[in-house]
């Protein structure tokens, strides 16, 4: 089946972490590619599933001049920009539990100055450590801070922080969200990604790869590991597909 959807994960990927600068060639590509796919709907168009909140997702999607409804908040929501909407993922339901959750992890963590929390979210949290060296701790400390409320959500490592999720809500439903509101089918989707919130995403979609950088369980179920990593993985990815603008 040809590939008519690319769907990329940002941090890792499209960008390195770290807030390093963007890389404007390979985004020109891509918008490039989405200027064909909007002049003839058999070329493959570009969109992107990502952890990252709603607004950052708007200023990427029209970076890279994208009209495919893009993922955010790790599948928790999506943005239509061709009616511009911000429609939260049905699966989401009662939202009373996340405000119980990021209180408890305010007073326990926050406030302490042991976690921060990445601005912006509206249906999820990422959190970071306060000192890098401790992100791999993240997940315990969250977990004894939550106590009986840790229940309710799951508790998935990205690339520099721990994303806390409502139950049932991750990256693969956010794909099937998509598939449904823009009439593709995940079969036809190819899917770039670098970590563990991005598996079942991967498993989810028709093609699959990912950029040296990504962690060794997204490299095992991916069918093609690209040798650069983040951008010029995605270069890698691009060209061993034959996707071009």
């Amino acid at each position: 089946m040809p590939i008519r959807l690319l769907v990329l994960d940002i941090d890792g990927v499209l960008t390195q972490a770290g807030g390093k600068a963007l890389d404007l060639q390979l985004l020109q590509r891509l918008a490039g590619m989405n200027r064909a796919a909007r002049d003839d709907p058999s070329r493959p168009a570009v969109s992107l599933c990502t952890g990252r909140p709603a607004a950052y997702v708007e200023a990427m999607l029209q970076a890279i001049d994208g009209h495919v409804p893009a993922v955010f908040e790790n599948g928790a929501g999506l943005y239509v920009p061709n009616d511009y909407q911000f429609l939260p993922h049905p699966a989401l339901g009662d939202r009373i539990r996340l405000q119980a959750v990021r209180q408890r992890l305010e007073e326990a963590l926050v406030r302490p100055g042991q976690i921060v929390f990445q601005p912006g979210k509206e249906y999820s949290l990422s959190i970071l450590a306060s000192h890098p060296s401790q992100t791999g701790a993240l997940r315990d400390q969250v977990a004894t801070a939550l106590g009986p409320l840790c229940e309710g959500v799951d508790l998935v490592y990205s690339v520099s922080c721990l994303n806390v999720l409502p139950r049932g809500v991750h990256k693969g439903k956010g794909i099937e969200f998509l598939a449904s509101q823009a009439g593709y089918t995940q079969e036809e989707m190819l899917g770039v990604g670098d970590s563990h919130v991005d598996l079942p995403f991967l498993t989810g979609v028709g093609y699959s790869a990912a950029p040296a950088n990504a962690n060794l369980d997204v490299k095992r179920v991916v069918q093609y590991v690209a040798p650069g990593s983040a951008a010029d993985g995605v270069r890698d990815i691009l060209d061993y597909f034959g996707l071009a603008a």
